[in-house]
């Protein structure tokens, strides 16, 4: 259960918060054992916005000792573009995951502070860290810890990704979340949450409340306590990964006891020819080739529906998966709930534990397919089809790796260029098959391929 560790004293010289990324690492490594490893390589994408790129693209990775552990470890730079994760700053992350069976390291640990993907490289970034997030997943599967800790606050599909380890803890004052508070305002006004009152905004994102509700631990801002903190997690987490996923799984039925899941009707599609649904809801469906689970067309995904969706993954496909089970996921949706229900029971940790659920069926073998028939859209899209190791999409589908409304503010680029024509913000499919995201096929080529 989350815990608030609070050994060490806190003072201005040793707090993490204060210090840079590479300070960080040093604070928590045993003397003299830290190896920076070589930086993430500047973006390509950011002078055309007169941004600067820097060599590390906002974070700095190490393989180090700490308590005693031999560990990879990450620690991103909110003071650089909000610590947002580009192309190369995700491309370091998977990395370090895929270094674990290299390395033999006793584990990985993440000390974040991000908003999340980078809004100016939408597209890349978001494939980047739906791959960081696979290699995570893939990296537990195989008996490695993977830990995180908030050092600054976590937003977007950091949250995910920090929601997605075996242990996740938080430093006093920072915050959590997947939609951020002025998200939460600007979608449905004050009167749901006043991004302005620091109060208000604690009270769904601070630290405290995520512990308070039994989401994350809490630890105090010293490397002595979080040194503490590592070794602990380290050595009570579950070692037995699907043992674990199942524990998650039965612990977020507690949090959304009597919610109601929803299953929206769908346009019919081809590859649904034959197959019938093996739950009471039609979450998944067996075809004469592969199981497949049900898009949600037009609709979000919150934490009761993810919930159920992965409910019907855990009862009728992972008992009999081997590596002749093959999994279609149809993806079309609008995205993750926007609220502050959603994010009172964190929905980040909902969609992480959808990927960790699929990671199960990799560790069998199964072939996951992700089939994007509508609308793939920022978390709900990354969590789900591009945790497959194929994935397809139809003609004249779209992906929308941010809101058009959000990156024009910040990038200055007018919304009507963003949303079909530019590269990497672009929506339409072609933009991210161009960045090797999806590869676009016929109905009739999946039939070809044996999928549908």
């Amino acid at each position: 259960m989350p815990r608030a560790f609070s050994e060490g004293r806190p003072e201005a010289t040793r707090s993490l918060r204060a210090s840079t990324p590479a300070a960080r690492i040093a604070a928590l490594a045993d003397a003299g054992s830290v190896q920076l490893l070589p930086p993430a390589g500047a973006s390509p994408h950011l002078a055309r916005f007169a941004i600067d790129a820097r060599e590390d693209d906002g974070i700095v990775v190490a393989r180090a000792r700490m308590a005693g552990l031999r560990v990879l470890v990450a620690a991103q730079d909110e003071r650089y573009l909000a610590g947002s994760v580009g192309e190369r700053h995700g491309n370091a992350l998977r990395a370090l995951f895929e270094a674990t069976r290299r390395e033999r390291a006793d584990a990985v640990v993440l000390l974040l502070a991000s908003g999340g993907v980078r809004l100016h490289e939408a597209n890349a970034a978001e494939l980047a860290l739906a791959r960081a997030l696979a290699a995570l997943v893939d990296a537990r599967a195989r008996g490695v810890a993977v830990v995180a800790i908030g050092i600054g606050n976590v937003f977007g599909g950091a949250s995910v990704l920090g929601c997605a380890t075996d242990r996740f803890a938080l430093l006093p004052g920072t915050r959590l979340g997947l939609s951020g508070p002025k998200v939460l305002e600007s979608v449905h006004g004050k009167w749901q949450l006043d991004a302005d009152d620091p109060r208000d905004v604690d009270a769904v994102f601070g630290a405290k409340a995520r512990n308070d509700a039994g989401f994350v631990d809490l630890v105090v801002d010293d490397p002595d306590a979080i040194r503490a903190w590592i070794a602990s997690a380290v050595r009570d987490r579950e070692r037995h990964f699907e043992n674990a996923v199942i524990a998650v799984h039965r612990r977020l039925a507690q949090r959304i006891a009597g919610d109601t899941a929803h299953a929206p009707s769908f346009a019919s599609l081809p590859c649904f020819a034959g197959a019938v649904p093996v739950d009471g809801a039609g979450r998944v469906f067996l075809g004469p080739s592969c199981w497949l689970t049900r898009p949600s067309s037009g609709a979000a995904i919150g934490p009761a529906d993810a919930h159920a969706q992965d409910d019907a993954l855990l009862a009728n496909v992972v008992p009999v998966a081997d590596k002749r089970t093959t999994l279609l996921l149809v993806e079309d949706s609008s995205g993750h709930a926007i609220s502050r229900a959603a994010e009172m029971k964190l929905v980040s940790q909902f969609l992480a534990h959808h990927a960790c659920v699929l990671g199960l069926l990799r560790a069998r073998a199964a072939r996951l397919v992700g089939l994007l028939a509508g609308v793939g859209h920022s978390a709900a899209f990354f969590a789900n089809a591009l945790q497959a190791t194929t994935v397809y999409a139809l003609p004249d589908t779209r992906v929308v790796a941010m809101d058009p409304s959000a990156v024009a503010r910040v990038t200055g680029i007018a919304p009507d260029a963003l949303v079909d024509d530019d590269p990497l913000l672009g929506q339409p499919v072609r933009h991210f098959a161009a960045q090797g995201g999806v590869t676009i096929v016929s109905e009739a080529t999946l039939d070809a391929l044996g999928i549908a």
